[in-house]
């Protein structure tokens, strides 16, 4: 019987930040797998945002995969609808507010773009997403840079709105069954790493994987070893993760 793998992208990303890794991943010929990618809606507020995810949801015991922000929601669905998800697995995002200096900077972002419109994400921003090691990747900053360009101003400016503000969903996750495994970079500027292992010990259902020299953009600076992470995350439901 073949698993369902559905994935959900980030602030600013779209179906297209997936294909580096379900290329690695349709090299493992003996998955069952079928791949299915979900969108962040353009509504008003994480809880439709999460109801609407839902009704993308075509299966039950999925195992559902969300990056950044989509990890957020991903870990929201898990919550809301525990009967769809038999696996979590959340890349690069702590299930918590965001840190006080990323809800600044999104305040300046939308008030930049509301007096002078907006031109694009930033060189700058792009490489406060990656590690060092990455700087020179032109296809990771090609592929951001053009993500951003084809969602523009307007899903910006709703998705800033409608997702910035973000109650702690950690409490929440330790009642759900299902085995979640979190994988984050040990140099991502986004997510605390000693808060997930903190919150690793609170439930034995829950798994982390810190990946080195890797900044937030695990599934394109790490792709090849993320795959091979996530071959055995879901081909196995008791393993333990350092």
């Amino acid at each position: 019987m073949k698993q369902h793998l559905y994935f959900l992208p980030g602030t600013m990303c779209d179906q297209r930040l997936w294909s580096p890794l379900v290329s690695e991943l349709q090299k493992q010929d003996d998955l069952p797998f079928d791949y299915h990618f979900l969108t962040i809606a353009e509504l008003s507020t994480i809880d439709k945002i999460v109801n609407d995810i839902n009704r993308q949801i075509h299966h039950h015991n999925i195992i559902l995969v969300g990056f950044s922000l989509g990890g957020y929601l991903a870990s929201a669905v898990a919550v809301k609808y525990p009967q769809l998800v038999k696996k979590l697995i959340v890349l690069s995002n702590l299930p918590c507010s965001l840190p006080t200096k990323e809800q600044e900077e999104r305040a300046r972002t939308l008030a930049w773009v509301k007096q002078r419109g907006y031109r694009g994400v930033p060189r700058q921003r792009i490489l406060h997403l990656l590690d060092t090691s990455a700087y020179q990747r032109k296809d990771i900053i090609e592929l951001i840079t053009a993500m951003d360009k084809s969602l523009g101003e307007k899903v910006l400016v709703q998705q800033l709105s409608a997702t910035t503000k973000r109650e702690s969903l950690m409490s929440q996750l330790q009642a759900v069954a299902c085995p979640k495994y979190f994988a984050v970079g040990e140099n991502d500027n986004l997510v605390d790493v000693t808060k997930l292992q903190v919150a690793m010990n609170a439930d034995e259902q829950m798994h982390l994987q810190v990946f080195t020299q890797t900044g937030h953009m695990l599934p394109l600076e790490q792709t090849e070893d993320l795959a091979a992470w996530l071959v055995t995350v879901c081909r196995d439901d008791h393993l333990g993760m350092a």
